[in-house]
């Protein structure tokens, strides 16, 4: 089974991703923070197939963008992000393999979270 991790403040979309993902047969866990989300990440443990994080209302985007940075070699990391922090900061050579703007639209995320982890 597909494991995906969701992190990000907007505890609606957020809800709403799982809810859809966890409908379509992955296991999803989600968590409001970066931080939280990458607490639960450990070598010793399996590692989710797909993280997506959402950095759009983030505290300090550019420490999640940097802590996220670190794991990106070890999973891959799909980043949400506001049409203003990309053009600001831009976030190309993280290693990020997607970098969605928002709004994002969930049906649309999850029909390529299905086709990426080959369960579409």
């Amino acid at each position: 089974m597909n494991h995906v991790l969701i992190a990000g403040r907007d505890w609606q979309a957020r809800a709403l991703l799982r809810a859809q993902l966890l409908d379509e047969g992955f296991e999803a866990e989600a968590y409001e923070t970066i931080s939280e989300a990458l607490a639960v990440l450990s070598p010793d443990t399996r590692l989710p197939d797909l993280f997506i994080a959402d950095i759009s209302a983030s505290d300090d985007p550019s420490a999640d963008v940097e802590a996220l940075a670190a794991w990106a070699r070890k999973i891959p990391i799909w980043i949400i992000a506001s049409r203003a922090y990309i053009i600001e900061k831009g976030l190309r050579g993280h290693g990020f393999e997607m970098v969605l703007l928002r709004p994002v639209d969930v049906n649309e995320l999850v029909e390529q979270i299905k086709k990426r982890l080959g369960a579409g």
